[in-house]
């Protein structure tokens, strides 16, 4: 952030300070980067009140932390994808004005083009031999001569639409489609018109994969008839196989200390609180805190709830921590596996200097066994804060977890 533009980049996230600040206090040209207001590794409060309306001032000096002065350029993020990388796709989306998609679009999946055939596969790359497995006399295999102007297709379509009166010459399979739905016909045989395009594409993509792959469709453990009158008994009939593995609560080893922590948002970015609780080797609280923060994503609050953690951590000088939380993600962007998306880097990188000193462990756990944790944080924001340094201060439904964690 140091090296970014001052008055140009939008660093702040309030937007570009060149077009926020009123005319009245004019635009400071001794000012080109973030590290000019710094002084001594921290803000330059007075500066920061000279050159900006207050709001600014202080959201600077109470929101972001100082960069760290370094001879590092920043690094630019794209904002529309979590890696932060630049998408022509994505902000394409994003500056186009765009209509709401009627409704035809949404109500069969074969426009989705996600098919695996061997059109869609070329334009990932793939190239191989190519022949649709639906006529005597194939054609490259694409998405609309399979499911629309190959000689099998067509048969299949005039037969039906004939028998609705519609005339298949001269249509497009979007038309086809849509004519299905919004042909006049008696009541009774409405739904039949809407469902026939399903029905035939389904048709159509299970006849190809028979020829291509062979007699039988199937999963593990599910054999899948063809035919519609078999297939609704079968699921009529079917009973699953439940895979089931069992969670529990691991007490600490000998002079270590666990770390549980979890972070809710209502609304995914709205209001956000955090949780956290310590444990001693005997599974006794030692501490638990929840609070109500500002309002942020799912993603960003579980990881400050991890950095709010190991403050506590640090300022207790604690040395022997296991830190276990039910984010997947951030257990693997904390041992370098995985990349942080961009909204979460400075957390990230605050995790990863706070753990510098501890003699650490990161573990995931199942939600089912991290309740403490995720009570406490939404207690925070169903009834207010709620801090606790041993096990009685604890409101009851939290005695009655740590007691399940225990047995």
């Amino acid at each position: 952030m140091g090296s970014s533009r001052f008055w140009f980049d939008n660093w702040t996230g309030l937007g570009i300070l060149y077009f926020l600040v009123p005319p009245e206090f004019g635009i400071n040209e001794s000012i080109h980067n973030v590290y000019d207001v710094l002084e001594h590794g921290d803000w330059n409060i007075n500066r920061l009140m000279d050159i900006l309306p207050k709001e600014y001032a202080l959201h600077i000096v109470e929101k972001i932390r100082p960069p760290v002065m370094e001879d590092v350029s920043d690094v630019p993020y794209c904002m529309l994808e979590a890696r932060g990388h630049f998408s022509v796709n994505k902000t394409w989306e994003y500056v186009r004005m765009r209509n709401e998609p009627r409704v035809a679009y949404n109500m069969i999946w074969v426009w989705k083009a996600k098919l695996s055939l061997d059109d869609v596969l070329r334009r990932l790359g793939y190239f191989m031999p190519s022949k649709c497995w639906c006529c005597e006399k194939p054609k490259e295999e694409s998405l609309v001569y399979m499911f629309f102007t190959s000689t099998t297709a067509t048969t299949v379509w005039k037969y039906f639409l004939s028998r609705a009166s519609i005339a298949l010459s001269g249509m497009s399979m979007h038309h086809a489609i849509t004519k299905c739905w919004t042909t006049q016909v008696i009541p009774r045989f409405k739904p039949i018109m809407q469902v026939l395009p399903s029905c035939i594409v389904w048709e159509l993509w299970k006849r190809r994969n028979s020829l291509k792959y062979g007699d039988s469709v199937s999963k593990p453990g599910l054999k899948i008839p063809h035919k519609w009158q078999d297939l609704l008994p079968m699921m009529e009939n079917y009973t699953p196989r439940l895979k089931y593995q069992k969670v529990i609560w691991e007490q600490p080893m000998e002079s270590w200390l666990k770390v549980n922590t979890d972070g809710t948002s209502k609304g995914n970015p709205g209001r956000s609180a955090i949780g956290f609780c310590v444990t001693d080797e005997e599974g006794e609280i030692i501490y638990a805190v929840g609070r109500e923060i500002a309002e942020g994503t799912n993603t960003k609050v579980e990881a400050i709830a991890i950095v709010e953690s190991l403050k506590y951590c640090r300022w207790q000088n604690y040395t022997h921590i296991w830190l276990e939380t039910d984010s997947l993600l951030l257990k693997n962007i904390i041992e370098g596996v995985w990349k942080p998306p961009w909204c979460i880097a400075d957390q990230v990188e605050e995790i990863l200097q706070l753990m510098e000193g501890f003699i650490f462990k990161v573990t995931h756990i199942y939600r089912e066994r991290n309740k403490l944790a995720d009570h406490l944080a939404n207690y925070a924001l169903e009834v207010g804060t709620i801090e606790c340094h041993d096990f009685w201060q604890l409101d009851s439904q939290s005695r009655r977890l740590v007691n399940e964690d225990n047995m």
